[in-house]
């Protein structure tokens, strides 16, 4: 067989598999869920399997079942945790009064708004920007907008309780038979090509798990630091404080995006309380606080984690994984941010072991 015949062969085979993977995207969302949580909870499984009482060896389906329910038993204390603070604090956002808040703004707004006028165009004097802010606070914080969300959350739930399950079973067996998902692929890939593709699927299971179980340090760290942080020095409540923290160590595993987004949400919040008295501390100083807070511990995650989770744990460059995140945000969005990191290594360490021919994967790869 030529090379053209073979090429075309490989082209139609890529289609086709590209093609069944969007078809039944949902099936490969649980299947890809399963393989991350039990990249999580290999390391547990592992240890359990280790101990020993006298010559009784724990089996490896009861460590899997212990991991399994030890990471569900996580999350629902969260939830559990973290439930009452919300709803907390949804309720003293929905009661703030909008329209008196912006107009204790009013000299700031003011301001702002001819500077807006005077130099963005589009703008004209018509425009206003009370009228602009209060039209959105309003839609956000709205009692009825708050229900209506609450509400189709509700009519998800039996949807979530299905993925759950189906993420559950999945992982169970990936974390009983450590190779299960690796003998899968395997079956994709022709006998000569078998070796390479075990080698790589190694490679990725060592760099991956590297990566997410520092994201996951990295998420409880950024939490833990802007909940002490608006708690001690800006002032907050702890209880908007957790949910702030939370919101930071999720939105943070979104790179640099949301980062900036959380900060924004968490001043946004925290002017609107101080304005309406729910804090004693003045509106001007709680700005600044609390965007000492977050821009401090961005500073600090930005000096110490990330370089550990982006650049070390995956062996990439810096620039290389900024440039990766970018493109993969222009073609996919947030989601496209999001799978990036893990995305890219994978194609990395196959292209190592099938294409290190070229110069190009020669250089990308030296590091792995």
């Amino acid at each position: 067989m030529n090379k053209l015949a073979r090429y075309i062969i490989m082209a139609v085979v890529a289609t086709l598999v590209a093609f069944t993977a969007w078809y039944f995207s949902n099936i490969l969302a649980y299947v890809i869920i399963s393989v991350v949580l039990s990249i999580l909870g290999k390391p547990l499984v592992r240890a359990l399997g280790r101990v020993h009482i006298r010559q009784y060896k724990l089996p490896r389906t009861v460590a899997a079942a212990i991991a399994l329910v030890g990471m569900w038993g996580i999350f629902i204390a969260c939830f559990y945790f973290l439930l009452p603070a919300v709803a907390n604090l949804v309720n003293e956002l929905s009661n703030i009064n909008i329209d008196q808040a912006l107009s204790d703004m009013g000299h700031w707004l003011d301001t702002l708004q001819d500077w807006l006028i005077g130099h963005v165009p589009g703008v004209d004097a018509s425009f206003s920007l009370r009228e602009a802010i209060a039209d959105e606070l309003t839609s956000i914080f709205d009692k009825t907008a708050v229900l209506t969300m609450f509400g189709s959350v509700t009519n998800t739930l039996i949807r979530f309780v299905i993925g759950a399950f189906v993420v559950s079973f999945i992982t169970f067996f990936f974390l009983k038979e450590e190779d299960l998902f690796t003998q899968g692929v395997l079956l994709l890939f022709p006998d000569r090509h078998e070796a390479n593709a075990e080698a790589a699927l190694t490679d990725v299971n060592r760099l991956l798990s590297r990566y997410f179980i520092g994201l996951a340090i990295d998420m409880c760290c950024m939490m833990t630091l802007i909940t002490l942080g608006l708690t001690l020095i800006a002032g907050l409540p702890f209880q908007v404080a957790i949910v702030l923290g939370a919101l930071a160590g999720i939105l943070n595993v979104i790179p640099y995006i949301g980062a900036i987004a959380s900060s924004l949400t968490g001043i946004v919040i925290g002017t609107l309380m101080s304005i309406d008295g729910m804090v004693t501390t003045d509106v001007a100083p709680m700005i600044i606080k609390m965007a000492l807070v977050y821009v401090g511990a961005q500073v600090l995650d930005a000096a110490v984690s990330q370089p550990f989770i982006y650049s070390k744990s995956v062996r990439s460059h810096p620039l290389e994984i900024f440039l990766v995140i970018l493109i993969a945000g222009s073609i996919g969005g947030i989601i496209g941010m999001l799978v990036a990191i893990p995305a890219y290594t994978v194609l990395r360490v196959f292209a190592k072991q099938f294409f290190n021919q070229f110069k190009l994967v020669q250089r990308l790869t030296k590091t792995i």
